[in-house]
């Protein structure tokens, strides 16, 4: 069988496991003078036949059809604890860079990214607010927020900041 066909049928198997009965046992029918695959019936307790087993079915493919159910839900548990830890294992999405905030820090904390403004972009470096306003003036937004948002003021503000580390080399 090949991964396609596989797939296709899990939904299958999971339904028809989950409606099965749980454990299957071979017995001997005295009466008939058959062997025969049986289940108990949950309620009353009574073994009930399911399948009658023919003379020349192997004690191997008995086996195989008493086991089923159990081997069933034993496999689709294994299945649903491979998907867990495939799932744990991935690895998780990179959280984007906040632009935004790396660009407040940098006008409210940096004062060598101040300087540069004040030296190369003429900036009234008096507090913060008035440094804020000339970036976002630079970069032409009208919100810091704009910098995760709009691809162009992203590598609008990558190209102040590339402008202000070579400043700061040279």
């Amino acid at each position: 069988m090949d991964l396609i066909a596989a797939k296709s049928l899990l939904p299958e198997i999971r339904e028809v496991s989950g409606l099965a009965s749980g454990e299957w046992c071979e017995s001997y029918d005295l009466k008939n003078q058959r062997a025969e695959v049986c289940t108990r019936d949950h309620r009353s307790g009574e073994v009930e036949p399911i399948a009658i087993l023919l003379p020349d079915c192997s004690y191997d493919n008995r086996r195989l059809m008493r086991s089923a159910p159990v081997h069933i839900a034993a496999l689709l548990t294994l299945l649903d604890e491979a998907f867990r830890v495939i799932r744990e294992l991935q690895p998780k999405p990179a959280k984007a860079k906040d632009h935004a905030a790396e660009c407040a820090m940098k006008c409210a904390n940096d004062r060598a990214f101040r300087r540069f403004l004040q030296e190369r972009h003429g900036a009234d470096i008096a507090d913060t607010e008035r440094v804020k306003t000339r970036v976002r003036s630079i970069l032409a937004i009208q919100s810091m927020a704009e910098l995760n948002s709009d691809e162009n003021a992203r590598q609008r503000w990558k190209s102040l900041r590339a402008e202000f580390d070579n400043w700061r080399r040279g």
